[in-house]
């Protein structure tokens, strides 16, 4: 993926936004992380760093890097609801447990080059790809 401060600024600039200090701030902590997370996490991740980190900010900023293809949503069945850095090189399923909440992710170049078989033989520009398969883990099951 390009640079995603780039990225970011350039969609703000377009929709009327100011790319911030704390913005930047939060997308460069963003993109540091490894891992899938919730919201509320991050924020108590920010406030150990920055004491007078904004939960409004936090949360209109993941709002706009959603919008701007930089994040993608994950929601488990429960209805918890957790992000990650969209990553087009490192495109992925997710295999959600339904008990636990654990989210694994399934890389398979085969089946991602069958998708994208398939919608170029049809003509199809994907915008955005996600997976999600739902089941119990072998902890839980």
């Amino acid at each position: 993926m390009s640079d995603p401060h780039k990225v970011f600024e350039t969609y703000l600039s377009k929709n009327e936004g100011r790319y911030t200090s704390t913005k930047k701030l939060i997308t460069t902590e963003l993109f540091n992380l490894s891992e899938h997370f919730e919201v509320e996490n991050f924020i108590d991740h920010l406030r150990a760093k920055y004491k007078t980190m904004s939960r409004a900010t936090v949360y209109r900023t993941i709002k706009q890097l959603l919008d701007a293809g930089l994040l993608q949503k994950i929601t488990t069945r429960d209805g918890k609801v957790f992000y990650e850095q969209s990553r087009p090189q490192n495109e992925h399923a997710h295999i959600i447990c339904n008990i636990c909440g654990k989210i694994f992710e399934m890389h398979d170049k085969e089946l991602n080059d069958k998708i994208d078989n398939y919608c170029e033989n049809m003509n199809f520009k994907v915008d955005y790809r996600s997976i999600h398969i739902y089941g119990q883990c072998n902890n839980c099951s």
